[in-house]
């Protein structure tokens, strides 16, 4: 069985300019205020799941739009989860509170911003509709590579091992159902190595660089993050670099989620706005 859990929502609009309005649902098992989602069945598409998920937990039939993009966070449970969402609009249907979901509520487009328990949703909305240029970046410390100590070579050119490389083909799955438009990486042989599964799977070129080596200053990496175009980037480097990183947007009023911590083989996402990081989350390494 596969480890990431895959799911798929809506964000169900109403109405024109500043009487437009957005469909939040109310989970009393979380005691929650989210966007009407659920996880895919067996062979199903993202597409015809978030329309299921949004008729079974609001009653509303939706004429599906774009995807508006996905989000990924650990569940309760752990589990990495990926949630690609995409506009709707309403076409008939009437609500009825049920065990999952006890209450619909259309609210005006800043009512829900305030209204809404997770920032990732708030950033999903914002980059629908307020026009907010969002991105995200994908930091992975490179996979397991054994002891420094155990290596004689430059260190530079210390590789994976048996488990590092089974890591590193694990990351396919990760970003499962994610965009990635970019993979930078230290030039240092682990990290490459550690995302050019990653890469080969997408048809992309690791791209090295310096300002993400080890050793770099904090300086040189928040450069590095500020100088990425719009879109989905994955970096791949060392932990002292990344702690950098964190540090950096913690110090900037950003969002950090706990733990702290930087293990090898696990992502942090780093959502901006603009320039401007807004949160951090943590996502351990794949099992096994």
């Amino acid at each position: 069985m596969t480890e990431l859990v895959r799911a798929a929502g809506g964000i169900v609009l109403r109405g024109e300019g500043d009487d437009r309005q957005v469909a939040l649902v109310h989970r009393p098992r979380y005691d929650d205020w989210s966007f009407p989602k659920g996880k895919l069945v067996d062979g199903e598409d993202e597409a015809t799941a978030a329309a299921r998920e949004v008729l079974e937990e609001t009653g509303l039939r939706c004429a599906i739009g774009p995807s508006v993009g996905a989000v990924t966070y650990a569940d309760r449970h752990g589990r990495p989860k990926v949630v690609r969402y995409f506009s709707m609009t309403p076409d008939g249907g009437v609500f009825t509170p049920n065990a999952e979901v006890d209450q619909l509520r259309w609210l005006a487009i800043d009512e829900a911003d305030r209204r809404l328990s997770y920032l990732h949703d708030r950033t999903l909305l914002r980059r629908l509709l307020a026009g907010v240029p969002t991105s995200v970046v994908y930091v992975v410390r490179h996979a397991k590579a054994g002891m420094r100590s155990r290596w004689s070579a430059p260190d530079e050119e210390r590789p994976l091992t048996r488990r590092g490389r089974k890591q590193a083909r694990r990351l396919i799955e990760r970003f499962e159902g994610l965009d990635v438009t970019r993979i930078l990486s230290s030039p240092f042989v682990r990290c490459v190595a550690t995302v050019e599964p990653l890469a080969a799977a997408r048809g992309l070129s690791v791209e090295p660089v310096d300002d993400f080596g080890e050793g770099a200053s904090r300086a040189r990496v928040t450069a590095l993050v500020d100088s990425l175009d719009q879109g989905a980037a994955v970096l791949c480097g060392h932990g002292r670099e990344i702690g950098l990183l964190i540090d950096h947007a913690e110090s900037t009023g950003a969002h950090i989620q706990t733990p702290r911590a930087i293990a090898k083989g696990s992502v942090w996402v780093l959502e901006r706005e603009g320039e401007r990081l807004v949160s951090a989350r943590y996502l351990p390494p794949p099992r096994g």
